[in-house]
């Protein structure tokens, strides 16, 4: 029977503070979770993390973007410093961890989530003095639990802010494409309703003398605006 812990995943929104070549941003806050659990920042072990502190995309193990460079505890959160891994010599195209690195910088994206196993003890359902603490909706809470690794949320992208970066082509828009799909390059249908006035009447049946460009207008604004 398999009885190694599963997996678990908290995301936080968090504020990335760019620097040189990377962010520092908090990773998990004692705080309860859409889930209803708590994960105590005091009960962490990171001693297996750090023998390889790859930071990932999206908990995607095939998109490593750089490593955790420092982790600083405090009472009620942890806050670490990361780099992004630099392009390669020679490397030719579009590098993702650049593109990573611009949408933090841009302010697109600003969340981070950690994965984590609750270690041996570490797992207690809510006492009295824990709903008092986090509130009722609470119903676990993990004291003591082991960090696998760290990832960069695109849960919390801003999406008017990588439409805006990808405008400036300070994103680009293949890379938005694909890892945001629905966001950028749709189109947005506007209905806008003009009253049948004698005038408007009047001139949407002037017929030549009015110009091309003037009939298209009158139909766009009387139909549908794309």
């Amino acid at each position: 029977m398999n009885t190694k812990p599963q997996t678990r995943r908290k995301a936080l929104p968090a504020d990335m503070t760019p620097t040189g070549n990377g962010f520092t941003a908090t990773i998990t806050t004692a705080a309860l979770d859409r889930d209803g659990e708590v994960v105590i920042p005091q009960g962490m072990d990171a001693t297996e993390y750090e023998t390889n502190p790859v930071l990932f995309w999206s908990h995607d193990y095939n998109l490593p973007i750089g490593k955790c460079v420092g982790l600083t505890r405090a009472d009620s959160r942890i806050v670490g410093d990361f780099e992004i891994a630099t392009r390669p010599g020679g490397f030719e195209g579009a590098y993702f961890p650049e593109f990573v690195a611009s949408l933090i910088a841009q302010g697109v994206v600003k969340g981070v989530s950690i994965g984590y196993v609750p270690a041996e003890g570490g797992t207690r359902r809510a006492t009295v003095d824990d709903r008092k603490r986090f509130g009722d909706s609470v119903h676990t809470v993990y004291s003591k639990w082991k960090l696998l690794e760290v990832s960069v949320a695109p849960l919390q992208a801003n999406p008017e802010a990588l439409i805006t970066a990808v405008s400036k082509g300070a994103v680009s828009r293949d890379m938005a494409r694909k890892y945001f799909p629905g966001v950028v390059g749709r189109r947005v249908s506007v209905s806008i309703s003009i009253p049948e006035t004698p005038w408007v009447q009047s001139v949407a049946k002037s017929g030549p003398i009015l110009s091309d460009a003037v009939r298209r207008e009158i139909r766009r604004a009387r139909g549908v605006v794309r």
